[in-house]
C-alpha cells in the first residue's frame, strides 16, 4: 500500500491582545504622542480647576494597534473629577478587551452597577473610543452619547462628521446597553478630531452656542491659517484659543474642554 503524502498544515497563532497606557489624565495638560502609525495630540482645559470631568487616555496595544478614549463626566469640578478617576480605573480593568463596542459595554455595566444605590444625582458619562490598526489604517470607533468626531480627508481637503447612528446611551443610564461601531480607513495625512461637548456648547457673549457646525468651520479656518504641513500641537493650541475667543477670552469657561487629534503618518 502506497503511503499517503504528508499533509502540510499551516497554523495561524493569534497574539493575545494587551494594552499599555501611554498617557491618561483629567488635568490641565497639553501632550503630543507617537502611536502605531499615528501622531496624537491632547489638549485639555478644565473649567475653574486644575482637574475636571474630561478624561483622555491613550494606549499602545499589541499587533500595532493604538487605542484612544475620551470620556466626559457630567458636570465639572471636584465631583466630576472623582467620577473621571473612577472611569480611569475601569479603563485599566478592561484595557485588554479587543472589541471596541464590547469595551463600551463592559465599561457601562460596571459603571452603572457601581452607581446604583448612591446618593445624589444620576452619574452619567459620555465616551468615544477608537482603535487604530497601524498595518491596515483601519480606525474602528464607537460612541456612548458622545459628540461625533470630525474626519479630515487630506486628499479631498474636506472635513466631515463620522458615526451617524452610533449615539446610544451614556455610561450609567442602564445596564445591558449594546453599542454599535463603525470603521473608516485612514490614508496617510488623514486626521481625526475628537472633543468634549464643552467645545461645541461654549457660548458667545451674546449667548449663542458654537455648535458642531461652528466648531467644524472654526477648525478649518484655524488649519488654513497655520503653516503647512500642519503641526498637530500648534493646531490644538490655536483651535483652543479660537474657541476661547468665541466665548470671550476674559470670561471663565462654563465647562471643561478637551481636544484629541490623531493623524495617520506615512510608514
Amino acid at each position: 500500500m502506497a503511503e499517503n503524502p504528508k499533509a502540510e498544515c499551516t497554523f495561524t497563532v493569534k497574539r493575545p491582545f494587551g494594552c499599555m497606557e501611554l498617557w491618561a489624565g483629567n488635568e490641565r495638560a497639553h501632550r503630543s504622542l507617537d502611536l502605531a502609525g499615528l501622531q496624537g495630540d491632547v489638549i485639555a482645559l478644565p473649567s475653574g480647576a486644575e482637574r475636571g470631568g474630561d478624561l483622555a487616555a491613550v494606549f499602545s496595544c499589541t499587533d500595532d494597534v493604538a487605542r484612544v478614549v475620551l470620556a466626559d463626566c457630567v458636570g465639572h469640578g471636584y465631583e466630576a473629577a472623582a467620577v473621571a478617576r473612577h472611569v480611569h480605573h475601569l479603563l485599566h480593568k478592561f484595557r485588554d478587551v479587543r472589541d471596541t463596542a464590547a469595551l463600551l459595554e463592559a465599561l457601562n455595566d460596571e459603571f452603572t452597577l457601581a452607581s446604583e444605590g448612591m446618593d445624589g444625582p444620576l452619574r452619567l458619562t459620555t465616551v468615544v473610543t477608537g482603535t487604530f490598526d497601524g498595518k491596515s489604517g483601519a480606525f474602528t470607533f464607537a460612541y456612548a452619547a458622545h459628540p461625533r468626531m470630525f474626519l479630515w480627508r487630506e486628499e479631498q481637503q474636506e472635513l466631515c462628521e463620522i458615526g451617524e447612528g452610533l449615539e446610544n446611551f451614556p455610561l450609567g443610564f442602564i445596564t445591558g446597553e449594546k453599542y454599535l461601531e463603525q470603521t473608516v480607513r485612514l490614508a496617510p495625512g488623514d486626521a481625526i478630531l475628537a472633543f468634549s461637548d464643552g467645545a461645541t456648547e461654549v457660548e458667545s457673549p451674546l449667548g449663542e452656542q458654537l455648535t458642531s457646525r461652528g466648531l467644524s468651520a472654526l477648525s478649518q479656518s484655524v488649519a488654513a491659517s497655520l503653516p503647512q504641513p500642519l503641526v498637530l500641537g500648534e493646531f490644538s493650541k490655536a483651535l483652543l484659543a479660537a474657541i476661547r475667543e468665541y466665548h470671550g477670552a476674559d470670561r471663565e469657561l462654563d465647562d471643561d474642554i478637551t481636544l484629541l487629534t490623531m493623524r495617520r503618518v506615512a510608514t
